[in-house]
């Protein structure tokens, strides 16, 4: 049962980096600033990937901890932790030169969203009654 969490995370984890990268070089290019400093395209998917990794662990632990509701808690869990890491983005310091720094909470908090969006996705690919071969 573990590999199929663990190839959904990544599974995720690839989507939702592509996704960010996507909505990077929109940004980016819409608004012509840059950011590479702080954040730079591999970072981003390297840390999309790592949520992923990070969500499938979380929902099998949820899995193998709670037989009844697991569904419902394992959501409630992703969703709380999901909105708790959208204030970390406000918590950086970020450099006095930097040209535009009140555009940087607008490009990285809506991808706190992009590893949870996929998992939700892609979850459903998981049977709670299917064992691994």
């Amino acid at each position: 049962m573990f590999k199929r969490y663990y190839f959904t995370g990544l599974a995720a984890g690839i989507l939702s980096g592509l996704a960010a990268f996507f909505y990077y070089w929109l940004y980016t290019t819409t608004l012509g600033v840059n950011f590479n400093a702080l954040v730079s395209p591999l970072s981003i998917f390297s840390a999309c990937i790592f949520a992923g990794m990070l969500i499938a662990l979380l929902s099998y632990t949820v899995h193998r901890l709670f037989k009844k509701e697991r569904a419902f808690l394992s959501g409630v869990l992703l969703t709380v932790i999901t909105m708790l890491s959208m204030v970390i983005p406000f918590m950086v310091s970020l450099p006095l030169d930097m040209a535009q720094p009140e555009l940087f909470p607008g490009l990285v908090v809506p991808m706190q969203l992009f590893p949870a969006m996929m998992w939700f996705v892609l979850k459903a690919g998981i049977k709670p009654g299917q064992q691994d071969r």
